[in-house]
């Protein structure tokens, strides 16, 4: 599959991020996705669309705090087939290092009732460092920091 790489989404790629953002993150961080690249300069999206232009994986990075930090989302009908992969080494080739944020429990809703899967075990498989000691605890979300570094 082909990765689009973009500095600016369009206004119905944006729509439909939103919409996977909300279908696949934890329902208490629903219609977040639009202050996500608040206060962060430099942004890159790389989507993933299927044969009808409809996105179905989305990474982002961005800098923010003197970090490139990154976000992904890959549709829960499309998970397992190695869109995330994609996407993760399309952000390794562009970053020599970058930092994210990752929920590390299964103790969050959906919207569509599941709970949501951690997707740690994931990030581990490609090389990811869990920053243990540096956290986000709060009522919205709980997540640690990770991070991924070239080893060139």
């Amino acid at each position: 599959m082909k990765i689009l790489k973009t500095k600016e989404l369009t206004s119905l790629q944006s729509e439909q991020i939103n919409q996977l953002w909300n279908d696949e993150y934890p329902l208490k961080l629903k219609n977040r996705f639009s202050i996500l690249l608040d206060d962060t300069e430099s942004h890159n999206h790389y989507l993933i669309e299927d044969s009808e232009k409809n996105v179905i994986a989305w990474a982002v990075d961005f800098k923010k705090e003197n970090q490139i930090r990154f976000s992904i989302i890959v549709s829960s009908i499309h998970k397992g087939s190695g869109l995330g992969g994609l996407l993760i080494n399309k952000l390794k080739e562009e970053n020599k290092e970058f930092y994210g944020w990752v929920i590390d429990h299964n103790n969050d809703l959906k919207s569509n009732g599941e709970n949501y899967k951690s997707p740690m075990p994931f990030y581990m498989k490609y090389g990811f460092e869990i920053l243990t000691d540096i956290r986000i605890d709060s009522e919205m979300i709980t997540a640690v920091l990770i991070k991924w570094t070239s080893n060139k």
